[in-house]
């Protein structure tokens, strides 16, 4: 069956904190609630003249890296209004020190080398805290010189290092929460994106942010990787930064924390509600998104992953926060599921496969085999995993999860021996390894039919000497008839 391409139905509301379906990009909203909100001032200088004033504001919005939506609506505003924006922004720029990325980067330094809250007493930690909060502003707010200057000084680099040298009261503390928020900042825009998914870390280390006990800390971590999934190549950047994270926290499995935290109560319903809605739209994008956009196989193999670790029964404990926004989710889970195992099951004729028991996934498989080239090698496998060893030592459950991953890499590997999941087993590309066999397999009949025709040459060649024999034969008796003829007709002419 053609894989069938995922509807983008409902995705929209999974991203609901970035306001857009859409990648993620820096919004300034003419709104009284915005991170772009007019001063209350009158311009100290007269409107200059309208192309004047068009030019002037043409350079300022194509500093401010704006989406098409948003810079006609920049463009429609009153001469009056551009003034007053370009004044501010004017105003912005030459406040002094502040402006500069340079500022920012020297505090931000300057935290990181102090690395604990102890070395600060409260007002200085208020101080730090509200320096970061201004650089977040900063980066949503400046220019797109702003941005490319903190970008060109590695500011990327200062932030993640600062986070990765935290102790645990920063870690839990608001300044914590800023340089995340700094980061988000960053990424809404298409240049600070663009270099945040180049970062070889900056994904991991964000992920590494999921340990903090801070709810705000989490819901902001998970509403960037939930946008990382939508741009192109973000979406296995994810997946490598959960597998990250799993060996950073010492999981026993990927996603453990995201379900632990689905599961637990904090006491505080509206953090908790944020918590556990920002969780489940970050699932839901690692299951959507990627190669999940086609491949069937593809979201079924991360689904099982969540489900084996038991997300359905935490899911059934959410509907009673009687949350609509955070129910929403749920459904667009549950939606996604029932249409993929629905689609899946009609591969076998079926309306429903029950993929908790081993029996029937056992019948379907030897159903489908039989009377196949593929049953003997599928009965070869069935004998040879009842040679496994089953005694309860340390290499018992390796051998069974070697098993586990070679199947995985088999189904979830496209045809260009590419992985959209980080590899189960590496340097193991099933196309290569598929092409060997069947390599293997003609040369073997290759050699299977050198023989025959070998065995026939011998044949015909046996035959050739027979049939030589009979000539020689016949050609001796035809000789000896001649002799005999010729002997009578000497006779007969005496």
């Amino acid at each position: 069956m053609a894989p069938r391409k995922r509807n983008s139905r409902g995705v929209s509301f999974i991203f609901c904190c970035f306001r857009s379906s859409e990648h993620p990009e820096i919004t300034y909203r003419l709104r009284n609630d915005s991170n772009f909100a007019l001063q209350s001032m009158e311009p100290a200088l007269p409107v200059p003249p309208v192309e004047e004033l068009d030019a002037m504001f043409v350079e300022l919005v194509d500093e401010l890296d704006l989406s098409e939506k948003h810079r006609e609506a920049m463009f429609a505003l009153s001469a009056e209004k551009k003034w007053q924006i370009y004044c501010s922004k004017k105003k912005d720029h030459e406040e002094g020190a502040t402006s500069w990325p340079e500022f920012y980067i020297d505090q931000l330094n300057s935290l990181a080398a102090r690395r604990t809250l102890f070395a600060m007493d409260k007002e200085d930690e208020d101080e730090r805290n509200k320096t970061i909060e201004s650089l977040k502003t900063a980066l949503r707010t400046k220019p797109m010189r702003f941005v490319t200057r903190f970008i060109d000084l590695d500011g990327l680099t200062c932030i993640l290092n600062f986070l990765k040298c935290m102790d645990y009261e920063i870690a839990e503390s608001q300044i914590h929460t800023s340089l995340i928020g700094c980061i988000k900042a960053l990424m809404n825009n298409s240049q600070g994106r663009a270099h945040v998914l180049a970062h070889s870390e900056s994904i991991n280390v964000i992920a590494q942010s999921l340990a903090t006990e801070n709810i705000k800390t989490k819901v902001a971590v998970l509403e960037i990787m939930g946008a990382v999934c939508l741009v192109p190549g973000g979406h296995k950047k994810v997946l490598e930064a959960m597998l990250h994270y799993q060996r950073y926290a010492s999981e026993r499995t990927r996603f453990q924390t995201l379900i632990n935290d689905l599961d637990r109560s904090t006491g505080r319903y509206r953090d908790e509600v944020s918590l556990k809605t920002a969780i489940m739209s970050f699932i839901n994008a690692v299951l959507s998104q990627g190669a999940g956009v086609e491949s069937l196989d593809f979201r079924l193999h991360l689904r099982y992953e969540f489900l084996m670790l038991g997300i359905q029964p935490v899911m059934d404990k959410l509907r009673e926060h009687e949350n609509s926004t955070l129910d929403r989710h749920l459904d667009f889970f549950e939606m996604l599921r029932n249409e993929d195992e629905l689609e899946f099951a009609k591969r076998f004729d079926l309306v429903h496969i029950d993929t908790k028991s081993a029996t029937q996934m056992f019948e379907l498989i030897r159903k489908r085999l039989t009377h196949t080239e593929s049953y003997p090698h599928f009965t070869s496998i069935m004998h040879h995993c009842l040679q496994m060893p089953y005694k309860r030592s340390g290499n018992t459950v390796h051998h069974w999860l070697l098993l586990d991953r070679i199947v995985q890499q088999i189904v979830i590997q496209n045809e260009k021996g590419q992985d959209p999941d980080i590899s189960p087993l590496e340097n193991f590309n099933v196309k290569n390894v598929v092409r060997m066999l069947v390599n293997e397999n003609e040369v073997k009949q290759w050699k299977e039919q050198a023989e025959k025709m070998r065995k026939e040459h011998n044949e015909l060649q046996q035959k050739l000497e027979k049939k030589e024999r009979e000539c020689d034969a016949k050609t001796q008796e035809k000789e000896e008839m001649m002799q005999t003829l010729n002997k009578m007709k000497e006779k007969k002419k005496k």
